[in-house]
C-alpha cells in the first residue's frame, strides 16, 4: 500500500531476511525479520496508516531517530523511517482506513479507527504493545492452517473479533499512546534529513564533513553527534552505505542494454575503482561485477 518504499543494507554482509503476509481486503498483516542492520523509507498513500511493534526483545531499532523497544508502538498515515542494527524482527499491521469503514460498516470500531489514524504515533504501552504482539502472531499463524477462501475467512473473523477493537481502542486515546519525540532529537533528525537531501543532490561530487557542517548548519562535533543518534553511524560512514546500496540497487535493476559497473559507480561518487570495489565486496560479500551478472 505505500506509495514508495526504500531499503537500504547499513551493515557489511550477506543480506538475508524473511517477509511473511496475510492479505485482508482493508488490511494487510506482515511479519519481517533480517539478519542485518538496514534503513527503510517509505511514504504511505493517502488514507493508508502502519501500525507496528517490534517482535523480538533482542531488536535494537529506531523510528524517526528516536530508539524504540518491545515496549512501544508505532503508528504513522504519512511516512516511514526505520533504521536497525544488527538482526531484527517487526510485526505490522496496514491499514486502507476508508475500505476497513466500508467493509465493516457495522462496527463502530472500523469508524473510530478511520477518524482517528493520522499523525505520527510513538509512544510506550507495554500492554497494549503485548496485546498487538499476540493478536499479530495470532493472526498470521492461524491464518496459515488454512488455505484459499476459509484462510480468508479465518483472518478476517480473528481481525473483526480482536484485532479491530484493539486498535480503535489504542488509537481512540484510552491507552495514551501517543507521544513527542524530544525537540533535541526533532533538531538532530531535522539536520541529518538536510544533509541527506544536500548529499543526493551531489552524489556525482566529493562531499566533506565541512560541506555538510554548513548546509545542516551545525558544527562539525554536533553534526557528528547528530548522526550518532539519529543513525549510528558517523556522517561519512553512513553516507558511504547509502551510496554503495545505490550502486547494488542500480547494478540488480534489468537493463535493456548492458552497463559498465565503472559508469555507475562513478554516478554514486565513486572515483577510485580499486577502493570501490573492495569496500562493496566488504559490504555485500561478492564483487560489483558479480552483482552485476547475476541481475
Amino acid at each position: 500500500m505505500p506509495e514508495s518504499v526504500t531499503w537500504t543494507q547499513m551493515e557489511p554482509g550477506s543480506y538475508e531476511a524473511d517477509r511473511r503476509i496475510v492479505r485482508l481486503d482493508a488490511m494487510r498483516i506482515g511479519w519481517y525479520s533480517s539478519n542485518l542492520g538496514f534503513k527503510l523509507e517509505a511514504k504511505l498513500k493517502p488514507g493508508t496508516f502502519v501500525i507496528g511493534t517490534l517482535a523480538s526483545h533482542s531488536t535494537r531499532a529506531r523510528w524517526f531517530g528516536a530508539d524504540v523497544d518491545e515496549g512501544q508502538v508505532a503508528a504513522t498515515g504519512e511516512s516511514i523511517r526505520l533504521s536497525t542494527t544488527g538482526p531484527s524482527a517487526f510485526l505490522s499491521v496496514t491499514i486502507d482506513a476508508r475500505r476497513l469503514a466500508r467493509d465493516f460498516p457495522h462496527l463502530p470500531d472500523a469508524r473510530t479507527l478511520h477518524e482517528n489514524l493520522g499523525d505520527v504515533l510513538l509512544g510506550r504501552n507495554e500492554l497494549f504493545a503485548n496485546r498487538l504482539r499476540y493478536y499479530l502472531r495470532w493472526l498470521s499463524r492461524d491464518s496459515t492452517k488454512s488455505s484459499g477462501f476459509l484462510r480468508l475467512v479465518r483472518a478476517r473473523e480473528m481481525a473483526e473479533r480482536a484485532l479491530i477493537p484493539l486498535l480503535a481502542d489504542a488509537l481512540g486515546g484510552h491507552n495514551g499512546t501517543t507521544a513527542e519525540p524530544p525537540p533535541s532529537l526533532s533538531r538532530r533528525v531535522a539536520a541529518v534529513r538536510i544533509c541527506e537531501v544536500y548529499m543526493r543532490e551531489h552524489l556525482d561530487k566529493t562531499v566533506t564533513l565541512v560541506d555538510l557542517s554548513e548546509t545542516s548548519g551545525l558544527r562539525l562535533r554536533s553534526l557528528i553527534n547528530a548522526f550518532q543518534a539519529v543513525t549510528g553511524f558517523s556522517p561519512m560512514a553512513y553516507f558511504k552505505r547509502e551510496r554503495l546500496s545505490g550502486v547494488r540497487q542500480a547494478l540488480q535493476r534489468p537493463h535493456p542494454a548492458r552497463i559498465r559497473v565503472i559508469d555507475v559507480a562513478t554516478a554514486w561518487g565513486f572515483w577510485h575503482m580499486g577502493h570501490f570495489t573492495a569496500d562493496y565486496r566488504e559490504m555485500f560479500g561478492e564483487s560489483p561485477s558479480e552483482t552485476l551478472r547475476t541481475s
